[in-house]
Formats: C-alpha cells, structure tokens, sequence
C-alpha cells in the first residue's frame, strides 16, 4: 500500500468512535419515537409529524449545502483568524436561511394547514420555529468539529448528548400528562441541545464570541457559497425524496393515516443500517485502490463489501417483512397495526438499496460526487408522479410504493453510472445464492407461526434463527471466496480486532 495506507491507519481509531457513536445515536433516536409513538394515538401523532415532517424539510434547506462548505475551507486553512472567517461565513448562511424560511412558514401557515388537511397545523409550525434556526446552525458547528479532528466531542455532541437530553425532556413531559406538547419538545430539543454541545467543545478551540462578533467577510461569503450551491441542490433533491411521501399523505388523507406511516417509516433505515457500518471501512479502501489505478482490487472490493451488506442485511429485513404486523404491534401498539403492509413493502422493497451496495461511497471514490445529483432529480421527480397517481387509490400502501420504486430509480441510475465510467458493478452471483434456502426457510417460520401473537422476544429470536440460516446457507451454497479473505483482512488492518478464526476458516473453505 502507499503512504496513503499510513494516514488512513491513523484515522481508523477516530472512524470507529464516529461509526459507533452513530450506530448507538440511531438506536436512541429510534427509542425516542417508540417513546413519543406508544403515548400518543394515531391521529393525534399524526399532527406533530407532519409539523415536525414540515420543519424538519425546510431547515435543511436553510443550510444551503454550507455546513460541507465551511468543513472543506476551513481544513484547507491554517490560521485561526481564517477559521473564525470561514466559521463566520457558515454561521451568516445558517441564521440567513434560518430567517427567510421562519418568516415564509409563519407567513404561509394558515395556508399550509388548509393544503395539508390539519387545522393544528399552524400552531405546531410555530411552536417548531425555533428548529428551523437550531438545525443549521448544530450542522455548521458539528462541521467545525470535524476540522479539528474532535471525534469523541463530535460524537457527543451530534449522537448521544442531544437524544439523550430530548428522551429525558419528553420523559418529564409525558409523565406530566403533556406528551402531546413533549412530542414537539423532543424534536425541538433534540438540534437545540447540539447547538449547546457543539458550542462548548468549539468553545475549546477558538473563541466563539469572536466568531459572532464582526460582520461576515464578503470574499469568503463568496467563496462558501460558489462552494455550496451544488450541494444545496442535491441536498435538496434528498430531502424530497425522503420526506414527500409524508407531505403528500398530509395533502390526500388525514391526520390519522399520516400518524401511522411517521410510526412506521423510520424503521425503513433497517436496509441502510449495515451500509454505515461498512461505509468507514469502505471509502478509504476503495479511494485507494482508485487513486493507485488498481481497478481490480476496487471490482473486488465493491463486489465482495456488497455481498456482505446484502447477508448481513436480509434477515432483518426478512423479519420486518413477514412478521410486519408483530413488528409494528411490539414497538408502537396495537393502534398502528394498519400501517404494517406499508412497513413490509418499504423494507422489501428498499432491501435494493443493500442489494446494490456502497454506490454512493463508490460514486465519491471515483470521484463523481455530482453521480448522485444525477440520479437523484429523477427519482424525486418519479416518486411525486407516483405518489399522486398512487396515495388516492391505495392510501399509505401506495406512498410506501411510490417511495419504493422513487429509491430504486435512485439506485439503478447510479449503478449504472458507476459501471459507466470505470467498468464495476457490485452484482454476483455469491450475492444472491444464500438468499433463496433463507427465504424459504423465513417463510416457513411465518407460516408456522402466522396466528401466534408474537413479542419481542421471539421476534429477536426468530430473527437470530434466521441470521444463522443464513450464514449456513452461505457455506452451503459454496458464496465463500478468496475474495472474502481480503475484506476480512482489512476489516482486521483497519479495526485491530483479531478475526483470525474467520480468515482460518475461509481459507480451509475454499
């Protein structure tokens, strides 16, 4: 490997405490809305979602694509007067948008409520106000975290500091009789107690009170935002296509069917959750491979980082699947039981997203950020087409396969884009061959178990049972390859976790 191979090395402490802090970030937010589900009925969490569905949307596009911007100028300065300039400039943008857009939705709101069928509507958005200014402004301090390498702090600051406190603050809320309002404290809090983590530990490294105490530099206005604006779109794109699904529920049906479908929709993550973790590992590795020329180690890595995320991924989405309706009974209760069909088609079908891989890790390995810009306007543009043709007819089934085929074309086009320009797609046939024995076998379990009320317990252990099913059915099938040893090796390279057990056993495999 090159001097690269050093430098990446040194990172992977710094990567694993962010990956990990993510991972337990995600797991708590998760709880969170169990929390805020399981105290609310339907209708009434139907409110707050789409204020929150709302806010949530229109403060990321108040960041105007800044908070990458101010990460990249400010690590390619030295001084700490350019870091105060830089940091200056990204605040300007974030208390900018921050502004315009509060005053568009405090101005729109009656309308919006009339549009979206919720006569609560406007109230909640401005109770929500306070995020849209809170939200930009955690991102563009937790970008300046990144600069000076604050792993430990970024972490606290972004995963576990503000859900933990939000989790407590609705915990005081909802034990008072108020869990309604301490829904819309949760989420209010949740980017309001970043601000304050993110403002402490940045507190450490240069004096914030410099920061907000003189007028932007117009030159480096300039230069964030001639950075910023492509990532502005695409950031904008995303936001549609992860959150029309709800606005459009909001527009065609009524409280209660978008309560139900905010219940569900996070645990569509599941078809993503495996990606993040193989996301720290992979982007160096596959960066390094691409900057040495090395296309046939980068084939193999991306085929074989994709078989892994697609094993490791298919028994809990097969559980989210066919056991739907337990599912969602277990987490929100038995008044969200409706929204199970919804549940399965989102992770059956975004189970593509594993299928196809770490593309957008690739698309930047290759360095064609903009491949996913590309890919992206399509699929909102498809998702809305559908969403409108689909949500009268079948409601929020309907939205759930809108969203569905929107994330594939999403998928798709950047496959193809990929192999467009260095020949590599992430398919093989070791991919798929254990998916069959582990369907059928899930299937059957379903089938036996189809008038059994099932609890948590089970539904973690049907999902083990599943999990080792799979795993035999690799060996089975013969989808173990020399290949496989070299991911191991570097998952060994760049953790410093001894799996030699694993490496000694594909090496007598095969």
């Amino acid at each position: 490997m090159t001097s690269l191979d050093n430098a990446l090395s040194g990172l992977v402490k710094s990567a694993a405490i962010v990956f990990l802090g993510s991972v337990v970030g995600k797991m708590l937010s998760l709880l969170g809305q169990v929390f805020i589900v399981r105290s609310l009925d339907p209708t009434t969490f139907g409110h707050v979602a789409l204020a929150y569905t709302v806010i949530s949307t229109v403060a990321g596009l108040a960041l105007l694509g800044s908070h990458d911007g101010v990460t990249r100028l400010m690590s390619a300065e030295q001084t700490v007067q350019s870091h105060l300039r830089v940091l200056r400039a990204g605040y300007t943008f974030a208390f900018f948008g921050g502004s315009v857009l509060a005053l568009t939705i405090y101005a729109v709101r009656f309308k919006l409520g009339i549009y979206l069928n919720n006569d609560q509507l406007p109230r909640l958005l401005v109770a929500f106000l306070p995020f849209i200014f809170a939200y930009p402004i955690s991102r563009i301090s937790f970008s300046a975290l990144r600069v000076y390498r604050q792993s430990f702090a970024a972490t606290v600051a972004r995963d576990l500091g503000p859900r933990v406190g939000a989790i407590l603050l609705f915990g005081v809320f909802a034990l008072s009789g108020e869990a309604f309002w301490g829904a819309v404290v949760y989420w209010v809090a949740t980017p309001t107690v970043m601000v304050l983590l993110t403002g402490y530990y940045l507190h450490r490294e240069i004096s914030v009170r410099h920061v907000v105490s003189r007028l932007p530099d117009q030159e480096i206005l300039h230069e964030l935002w001639s950075f910023s604006w492509p990532l502005a779109v695409g950031s904008s794109f995303f936001l549609l296509l992860s959150n029309v699904d709800i606005l459009m529920i909001g527009y065609f049906m009524e409280p209660y069917s978008v309560g139900l479908y905010r219940a569900i929709q996070p645990l569509r993550q599941i078809t993503t959750f495996v990606v993040l973790g193989f996301t720290f590992l992979f982007l160096p590795i596959a960066t390094e491979f691409y900057q040495d020329g090395d296309f046939e180690a980068l084939d193999r890595i991306y085929t074989i980082s994709t078989k892994w995320v697609v094993v490791i991924t298919f028994s809990p989405v097969l559980v989210f699947t066919l056991f739907a309706s337990d599912v969602v009974r277990t987490l929100f209760g038995g008044d969200y039981v409706p929204a199970a069909p919804a549940l399965a088609i989102l992770t059956a079908g975004l189970f593509l997203r594993a299928v196809v891989g770490l593309n957008g890790d690739m698309a930047r390995a290759i360095d064609r950020p903009r491949i996913e810009l590309y890919s992206v306007t399509p699929a909102v543009v498809i998702d809305i087409v559908l969403n409108l043709i689909l949500i009268p007819r079948y409601g929020i089934t309907g939205a759930a396969a809108g969203t569905v085929i929107g994330y594939g074309v999403y998928n798709l086009i950047e496959v193809v884009a990929i192999y467009w320009t260095v020949e590599i797609h992430p398919f093989s046939t070791d991919s798929l061959k254990p998916l069959v024995p582990t369907f059928l076998f899930a299937l059957a379990l379903a089938q036996m178990t189809a008038d059994i009320k099932l609890s948590l317990p089970l539904l973690i252990l049907i999902g083990v049972l599943i999990a080792i099913v799979n795993l035999i059915s690799i060996v089975l099938t013969r989808s173990l390859s020399r290949e496989d040893l070299m991911l191991f090796e570097q998952i060994e390279k760049r953790t410093g976790i001894n799996i030699q057990y694993i490496k000694s056993f594909i090496r007598n495999y095969y």
